[in-house]
């Protein structure tokens, strides 16, 4: 019994049924034919990896001033680094506040909401404490944090 050979399109002697089964492949169809799966799953997925990054989902806190404090069991935010976070603030009196180690201020007025966008970039634990005006011009910050923003590492 013989085999039939050709020639693929670089000269290579291949079989016919061999080329037949992969003939859709341009060039020689020496390419072994289950690699185009994965050349395909792979192109695909890196393709998709900015679309990916860039749905990291938003975690948002409401956050209620009242009488000056917030109620204990929000006292303490816990993201993972790399979240994008959301902290919503009302309050009952016009208050500023300040994020530290993200450097973000915001001022609360009575009936508005406002908020802090930010990526948790750096971890660590966060205090957002109340800034007052002082007699030089400055600020100056109240008793204790209000809350406490803490960041955990990936």
């Amino acid at each position: 019994m013989t085999t039939r050979r050709h020639l693929c399109a670089r000269g290579h002697p291949r079989k016919l049924r061999a080329c037949r089964q992969i003939s859709w492949l341009p060039g020689c169809p020496g390419v072994i034919a289950p690699l185009r799966h994965t050349l395909i799953a792979a192109v695909l997925l890196l393709a998709s990896l900015p679309t990916l990054r860039a749905q990291t989902p938003e975690i948002v806190f409401d956050l209620k001033i009242e009488e000056g404090r917030l109620a204990a069991n929000m006292r303490l935010i816990r993201v993972r680094q790399g979240d994008a976070v959301k902290l919503r603030w009302t309050t009952d009196r016009a208050i500023a506040l300040h994020l530290h180690g993200y450097d973000i201020a915001v001022k609360v007025e009575p009936g508005a909401v406002a908020e802090m966008a930010f990526k948790a970039r750096a971890a660590g634990r966060f205090p957002v404490e109340e800034h007052k005006p002082n007699t030089e011009g400055g600020h100056s910050h109240g008793e204790a944090p209000l809350v406490r923003v803490e960041v955990s590492p990936r």
